[in-house]
């Protein structure tokens, strides 16, 4: 199995070989396995209760797509964009996603195991009680303005990330490793009790506890 090295996580990746895969034209509305969509216009896809396996979308739009309970296992998603889609109750596994836009995104109670993010952008996404199960890397994306309520993300790794006004509210990330990222601009000093970080970061920590504390420093 193909395995990808992130930090102290191992992450288990999909097997996905577009000359295996057959093509998908029309959008999908139940199950569907082993195929490859290209550049494909399937804004606001309504999806529910199915199980997306083995595939790769490269260069497809799902703005505005709404999905409920779907299984996305084995896939890879490359400039996808999911701006603006509501995405309730997925699971995740074995999954990456490269170049994808995630503006606006909307992801509740959806669980995560070996997955990864690569320069995908999170700018004013919502994440509400995500969680992993598994190993999962963010990897030089943007989560300006994102906020993150109730996730527990203990094998989580975070590096070269952009988090400017990302607000944490109640979010238990005991395990995740932060390293590698500037801390200085987000906000939730308390959701980051337990992470991993390096001696650099301590005085990200300290301008992020001074202006949380409002503290007068002279």
């Amino acid at each position: 199995m193909d395995t990808r090295t992130v930090g102290e996580l191992t992450i288990n990746r999909p097997a996905v070989d577009p000359d295996e895969l057959a093509p998908l034209d029309e959008p999908p509305d139940d199950d569907v396995a082993e195929f490859r969509a290209e550049g494909a216009d399937w804004a606001g896809l309504e999806l529910a209760g199915a199980l997306v396996d083995r595939g790769l979308l490269r260069g497809v739009d799902l703005t505005g797509a709404g999905w409920r309970n779907v299984t996305l296992r084995g896939c890879r998603l490359e400039n996808v964009d999911l701006s603006g889609a509501g995405l309730t109750g997925l699971t995740i596994e074995r999954c990456e996603f490269s170049g994808c836009r995630l503006t606006g995104l909307q992801l509740a109670k959806t669980t995560l195991k070996h997955v990864t993010f690569t320069d995908c952008r999170f700018d004013y996404a919502r994440l509400d009680e995500v969680r992993a199960t598994g190993p999962v890397a963010w990897l030089d994306c943007g989560l300006g303005h994102a906020t993150l309520t109730r996730c527990r993300l203990p094998t989580t790794a975070l590096a070269g990330c952009r988090l400017e006004g990302l607000e944490l509210d109640e979010c238990d990330l005991r395990g995740t490793d932060l390293r590698g990222t500037e801390l200085a601009g987000l906000k939730g000093l308390s959701s980051l009790r337990g992470a991993t970080i390096d001696s650099v970061q301590l005085e990200d920590l300290a301008v992020l506890a001074a202006r949380e504390l409002d503290l007068d420093v002279r």
